[in-house]
């Protein structure tokens, strides 16, 4: 008895096993799994505190009002520069008192694609959801790239990127909820005469926006975006233009490769062109850009989605502002936002939109 005892204890100990091997071994994509690996997705729900929107809005007029004229040479008035900073805030302020925390591949990130989707319908866009798997451990779990065109008078395509994704129990107001705000502000104000009419760009090249998902897991929405690409639709690729956690500080950098990454795919001449062109706005424009920013190559730490293009031979240029001290924390909230520069990416991206046909 004894004995038939523990032969039927070492089955179902062999099975328990077995079955734990099983689920380590191999992918699963269920919540349990997700808790038991993770915990949580978030430690508590999620709960707007602060001043509502109204009242930040408010206060960014405010701080909008005390920046100087732009220089008499300037292509883009001192309204015209307002209108697109506190455009770009509104949309920073729905999206991290609304939504929150944007965990990648995580049902609140997912609530962030589909309030983006509404957004850019509303722009007058066709946007479609790019989804893809995101490893993370055992599991699989579901992001979305988002992607929407805006067509040209002319082949080629110009990219603009910034993902909309967060760590956990973080809003990403700088990081990177400013970078998607401007990507709303252009696609809305490119949408519209004198740079389209009826959903047709000016321009001589299509717009390609995209919200990327799941960047803070190694920059998977890009590099499932790119791996897709056939290398016909890759050489189509004129410029890829990144917007990352440019919210925060006093001023822009902005950047194009690496020196040391620079290869034979990739012209050099078109680099040091896009780094020229935003100088030459820079000065024009009066615009809060640091001069370290200027400087071709200057190294950063850390990446961001257009590092997945550029080591495929597409030239890119990456903005980003001087303060990136609270990304990736709990401390990354709207408070720190800085109006001005939203407003100064977007007239940046404006200008250079417009001289790409020169290039």
């Amino acid at each position: 008895m004894a004995e038939w005892k523990f032969r039927k204890f070492s089955l179902v100990g062999l099975s328990l096993l077995v079955a734990i091997l099983l689920v380590a071994c191999r992918p699963v994509d269920d919540e349990i799994g997700h808790f038991i690996a993770h915990g949580p997705t978030s430690t508590k729900p999620y709960a707007a505190t602060g001043p509502p929107c109204a009242e930040l809005e408010k206060t960014a007029q405010e701080t909008l009002a005390k920046v100087r004229l732009p220089p008499a040479g300037a292509k883009f008035s001192a309204a015209d520069r307002k209108a697109l900073a506190i455009t770009a805030f509104g949309h920073l302020c729905e999206l991290t008192r609304e939504v929150g925390w944007r965990q990648s591949a995580t049902k609140e990130e997912r609530k962030a694609a589909e309030l983006l989707m509404d957004r850019f319908t509303e722009f007058g866009y066709k946007p479609e959801m790019q989804d893809f798997q995101v490893r993370i451990g055992p599991l699989r779990r579901k992001s979305s790239n988002i992607i929407l065109e805006l067509p040209g008078q002319g082949e080629g395509v110009v990219i603009l990127g910034a993902h909309y994704d967060t760590v956990r129990n973080s809003v990403g107001a700088n990081d990177n909820a400013s970078g998607v705000s401007v990507l709303l502000t252009l696609a809305e104000r490119l949408a519209q005469p004198p740079w389209s009419s009826q959903m047709v760009s000016v321009l001589p090249f299509t717009l390609r926006f995209i919200a990327f998902g799941s960047e803070e897991t190694g920059l998977s929405g890009s590099g499932h975006y790119v791996r897709q690409l056939t290398d016909e639709e890759l050489g189509a690729i004129r410029v890829m233009i990144n917007l990352d956690s440019v919210g925060s500080g006093t001023s822009l950098y902005f950047r194009g490769p690496y020196d040391s990454e620079l290869t034979g795919y990739v012209s050099e001449t078109v680099n040091s062109w896009l780094t020229g062109q935003v100088s030459e706005t820079v000065n024009r424009e009066g615009v809060s850009v640091s001069a370290m920013g200027m400087r071709e190559g200057w190294n950063i730490s850390g990446s961001s989605d257009e590092a997945v293009f550029r080591h495929r031979g597409v030239p890119t240029i990456y903005f980003f502002g001087n303060d990136t001290g609270r990304a990736n924390t709990e401390d990354d909230t709207i408070e720190f936002i800085n109006p001005v520069l939203l407003g100064d990416t977007a007239v940046l991206v404006l200008d250079l939109l417009a001289s790409l046909e020169d290039l």
